[in-house]
């Protein structure tokens, strides 16, 4: 994985290693700090300035599941780093930075659905919670919302005609969703 510096021209300011199999999605840190990155043998998380991997998270199910998408949640107060991925097997999963050490650990997974792969996904903050928004392999659509306390609870899933939802954004109140046609469904 290459890190490019954007002055004037493009130019390639390090490279990280660290997966042994495909990079399937990759998310910034709000704070611009850090990188976390998921594919087929996990996930990863690095810090930019340094240019090194932080201790990889121990995942609680089954690790030969891969990670597919991720986003940062930000948090209305700001009190701590949480990491939000989808994968290949239908999990959603948090992760949080502990308070006194750069180690991130899990402290959610749930499957979601049937168990199709996550994806796309974002988040809208309001009132109450974080709200996140969901696109899976089997054309649906689904709307959690994660409250102060990380409870996470499902507001609706619908089910889209010919479209996988392959990337999803909160307009206001709306979602934008752009799909993949699926034509045999």
């Amino acid at each position: 994985m290459f890190l490019l510096n954007l002055p004037d021209e493009y130019k390639v300011a390090g490279c990280l290693t660290g997966h042994r199999e495909a990079i399937l999605c990759l998310a910034v840190s709000l704070a611009g700090d850090l990188l976390a990155s998921g594919g087929f043998d996990g996930l990863r998380v690095w810090d930019i300035q340094r240019m090194v991997q932080l201790a990889k998270p121990t995942q609680m199910r089954n690790p030969g599941d891969p990670i597919t998408s991720l986003m940062w949640l930000s948090r209305r107060d700001n009190s701590e780093t949480i990491l939000c991925s989808g994968s290949g097997l239908g999990y959603l999963m948090l992760w949080r930075q502990r308070s006194d050490s750069t180690e991130f650990q899990e402290i959610f997974s749930r499957r979601i659905g049937t168990g199709q792969e996550i994806m796309s996904m974002n988040q809208y903050n309001i009132d109450g919670g974080t709200r996140i928004i969901m696109g899976t392999r089997n054309r649906h659509a689904q709307l959690w919302v994660l409250d102060s306390k990380l409870n996470i609870s499902n507001l609706f899933s619908v089910e889209l005609a010919h479209s996988v939802p392959r990337a999803m954004y909160f307009h206001g109140a709306n979602i934008v969703t752009l799909g993949m046609y699926d034509g045999e469904m």
